[in-house]
């Protein structure tokens, strides 16, 4: 059967008009023909274009975002500050009253280049590393106090504001006053991008000096020579093999009640370490910046963009060693308006324990990895020396108090913490701490996200450790000690050890039977800087245990001098103070000893005059006056005629560097201190 197809060929409209094109193409008129040729070029072309814009359109190339440090750098260059505020006015006219009233102690002679060549020169000279932003007012105020002070030899501005380029011209050094030492060296460094605190440790690398101090443009530390007197006597290194050293740091009263919770330890790695900040008037080593910016790239996991701006939370644990640090009534500069910290709404705690905890498990992760025959060790591993009995400034910078009662338990308390409860094992997935600390934190001006429950970091640290972690694992007791590369351990938790410390004793100290000193009671009485911070009876210092044998409270006097009448007032205990040759005291008593200016001798124990005149002030407290029997050089004369010596015992009278009161046996009480005053010089 035959059936007609065509009903069954489409008549759609692309077959009616390409119908029709090809009938025009083959159209027996020429002028038909080249119509048509030219709406076929024209088709062509337009549907190449339409493809070109579609295939744009869907595969759009992949513009990637801008950083946030670079939109960070345009606001900082684009930055315009506004007027201050008549009480930023008022800071600006008191902080340069108070830098014209201070002045050092350290003779400027002591600082020629000749004299800090000599091997034997009891000084060193210091280069200046200074951080700057936004806060122009701010960096000139520090700069103009700390050239005041002789030992500062070099300075090193660090300018961290993009595109506002400072110059040596329009910066003002000081000179020591009353001296004719030559202005500090001035270097500037514009940095083409905010590195925040990296650009401490780039710029103290470069330092023309072996030793570095470190101010941020925020902070005027009034304490230039306690600082450097402590940082002498415990921290320079002088003397000590290749990499001795330590830092020696200011902070407040509650900021180093923290940080004393942020020290770690663990001996089977040699493994000793703590945190301090450095903005606040710090010195420092330069090796130690120099050994930090090969660590960096030395540890198994480098340093992010973001984690080397906030160089200041690695730099102190790497060291691994302990820090010294005073607490202090600090003095922040707030002289300006506008904008000018980098930290608003960021979770600045945040960052500081995920930055911490970073760095301690990076430490841990090197130390337990490392060779011995590796030389020289980029961490090392001495055992760290003994902790300065020099504990806070004096308010007039011209002395330091010396204590060896300290209320903090040493990090190796925590050893059997640890093997009770291995790290870790108190914060897990459901509990408040673990959760609070799944969260995350971005830090402002870096725009990079840090997981702080572990993440890619922990895993990271797990395979570098597979090893080690199987044989824990099988260890028993306090070999496992503290391990921070543990699933779950934070900051918190070894925060947490410390406060549950008991003392061993059993003895309550103020009500209290735990071995670590609360907020409130140090604040108001425990912080050594309350005995020597010129408020007199108003604020007193207070041990947090009864003296034993051997205790000692005392004073370095920045510049040595004669002390014929020493005043302290505290406790009535302290009227049983009694000269060496007073074998009646009992074990009750106290005994002062001084040291000599020139340092030979060591400490001399000292007879008194007459018995310590002693004037109650209320219940809890007494004046007790001492006349000391001075003690007098020899005075050697060579008699012309016989040739030989005649010797003048009532010579020259010893200048006093030190003193100290110490116990002759176990006290049932606290002691308490309040002021002092050195032959009717107050303090």
């Amino acid at each position: 059967m035959n059936q007609d197809i065509l009903p069954h060929v489409p008549a759609t409209l692309p077959v009616v008009v390409l119908d029709y094109v090809l009938g025009t193409l083959t159209h027996t008129s020429p002028a038909r023909r080249r119509s048509a040729l030219v709406l076929v070029l024209v088709a062509l072309f337009l549907g190449v274009q339409v493809l070109g814009a579609l295939r744009s359109t869907l595969n759009a190339p992949r513009i990637p975002p801008v950083p946030q440090w670079e939109l960070d750098d345009a606001l900082a260059a684009a930055y315009v500050p506004t007027p201050p505020t008549a009480q930023q006015r008022a800071n600006h006219l008191r902080l340069s009253s108070l830098i014209e009233s201070r002045r050092s102690a350290y003779p400027a002679a002591l600082f020629t280049e000749a004299a800090l060549a000599a091997e034997s020169s009891p000084v060193v000279g210091v280069t200046a590393v200074i951080l700057h932003w936004k806060r122009r007012k701010g960096l000139d105020l520090v700069l103009r106090h700390i050239t005041r002070y002789p030992f500062i030899r070099e300075v090193i501005v660090w300018n961290n504001r993009p595109g506002v380029d400072l110059s040596v011209e329009t910066i003002t050094l000081s000179a020591p006053p009353g001296s004719s030492l030559p202005l500090a060296e001035l270097r500037i460094v514009n940095s083409p991008s905010n590195v925040h605190d990296a650009g401490k440790h780039l710029a103290c690398s470069m330092a023309s000096h072996e030793h570095c101090y470190f101010n941020d443009d925020d902070w005027l530390n009034v304490y230039m020579d306690t600082t450097y007197t402590k940082y002498l006597e415990c921290c320079a290194g002088r003397g000590s093999a290749a990499g001795g050293g330590r830092i020696a740091s200011n902070t407040l009263p509650i900021i180093h009640l923290e940080h004393r919770r942020w020290r770690f330890d663990n001996p089977t790695i040699d493994l000793h370490t703590g945190f301090t900040w450095l903005g606040t008037g710090s010195f420092a080593p330069r090796h130690l910046s120099r050994r930090f910016m090969q660590q960096q790239a030395a540890t198994p996991l480098a340093l992010s963009r973001d984690q080397s701006l906030v160089a200041d939370m690695f730099f102190s644990l790497w060291t691994n060693a302990y820090p010294e640090q005073m607490p202090n009534d600090l003095v922040p500069i707030d002289v300006e308006g506008g904008e000018v910290g980098w930290s608003r709404g960021v979770d600045q705690w945040a960052v500081v324990y995920g930055n911490i905890r970073s760095a301690v498990r990076t430490l841990y992760t090197i130390l337990s990895l490392s060779s011995p025959s590796l030389v020289p060790a980029l961490f090392p591993t001495a055992p760290p020396p003994p902790e300065s009995h020099t504990r806070a400034p004096c308010a007039n910078d011209a002395c330091l108090f010396v204590t060896s009662l300290t209320p903090f338990p040493p990090p190796s308390a925590l050893r059997t913490s640890y093997a009770a409860s291995p790290a870790g094992s108190r914060t897990g997935p459901g509990s408040v701490l673990g959760r609070a600390w799944r969260a995350v934190s971005r830090r402002g001006g870096g725009g990079n996200v840090w997981h702080l429950d572990g993440g890619a970091e922990v895993r990271s640290h797990r395979v570098l450790l597979r090893e080690r972690e199987r044989e824990l694992e099988s260890t028993e007791g306090p070999e496992r000690g503290f391990d921070p590369t543990r699933r779950g351990w934070t900051v918190r938790e070894h925060e947490a050890r410390f406060s549950e410390l008991e003392r061993e004793d059993g003895r309550p100290a103020g009500g209290r039977e735990s071995a670590w000193p609360g907020d409130e009671w140090w604040m108001r009485n425990g912080s050594w800087h309350l005995a020597v911070d010129g408020r007199g009876t108003d604020t007193c210092w207070e041990s947090f245990r009864a003296p034993e044998a051997d205790d000692h409270f005392g004073l370095t006097l920045v510049k040595p001098r004669a002390v014929r009448q020493l005043t302290i007032i505290g406790s009535p205990d302290l009227a049983n103070i009694r000269g060496w040759e007073d074998l009646n005291g009992g074990g009750d008593s106290w005994e002062v000893l001084t040291v000599r200016g020139d340092g030979t001798g060591g400490w001399e124990p000292r007879s008194l005059l007459s018995r310590p005149r002693v004037v109650p002030l209320s219940l809890s407290l007494v004046s007790v006056t001492l006349s000391l029997d001075p003690i007098h050089t020899p005075t050697t004369y060579a008699l012309r005629d016989e040739g030989n010596y005649e010797v003048d015992e009532e010579g020259r009278e010893v200048a006093i560097r030190k003193v100290k009161i110490v116990s002759r046996g176990r006290k049932r009480e606290r002691v308490r201190v309040c002021a002092w005053e050195l032959d009717g010089w107050k303090f």
